[in-house]
This record gives structure tokens, C-alpha cells and sequence, in this order.
């Protein structure tokens, strides 16, 4: 293997599960929905749920939001849901906040 090659395969495998700001010290839940594998991070009334598996397929923005739901506990606020495929952020609507 080139030696370029390789430092783009160890940056890949860095960046994996990389928590976003306000989520880096918090560890993360694992939750597989419909084959898609997510770690999710809770922070107060925030959450993250980052993919794990590469995949090309429709519907990631709604697997990751059920990971979110399911690894917290807690229902999405409705209209709170952004980011991508993924990397899935939503703000929570829960009984113990």
C-alpha cells in the first residue's frame, strides 16, 4: 500500500466515531436500526447519533433519528432533526429533563 494511501485510510478509520462540539466527552450507546449501526450521544435536551457502517441507501436521516429515540429514550421534537445520513442531530422532548 502507497504511503498517501494509507494516511487516507487511517484518517477514514479516525473519524469514524468522532463525537461533534458539546458531545466529546460523552460515551456513546450503540443502537442498530434496519442494519444501520449508530453511536448515540445524549447532551441535556440535544442528542447525536453518528453511523458506524458505510452504506448506499435511502432512508439514513430516518434510521439515525429512530437510533436517537431508541438510545435515549426520548421523543424527537418535532422539526428539530438536521444533519445528514451520517451524522443526525435532533433536539429532545423527554420526561426526565
Amino acid at each position: 500500500m502507497t504511503r498517501p494511501v494509507l494516511v487516507l485510510v487511517v484518517l477514514m478509520l479516525a473519524g469514524c466515531d468522532s463525537p461533534g462540539p458539546g458531545f466529546g466527552a460523552l460515551p456513546g450507546t450503540r443502537v442498530t436500526v434496519e442494519g444501520s449501526t449508530f453511536a448515540v450521544r445524549r447532551n441535556g435536551g440535544t442528542a447525536q447519533a453518528i453511523r458506524l457502517n458505510a452504506e448506499r441507501r435511502d432512508g439514513g436521516m430516518a434510521r439515525g433519528a429512530r437510533a436517537i429515540e431508541l438510545g435515549t429514550g426520548c421523543q424527537i421534537r418535532p422539526g428539530t432533526l438536521s444533519g445528514d445520513p451520517a451524522v443526525v442531530y435532533a433536539r429532545l422532548s423527554c420526561a426526565s429533563l
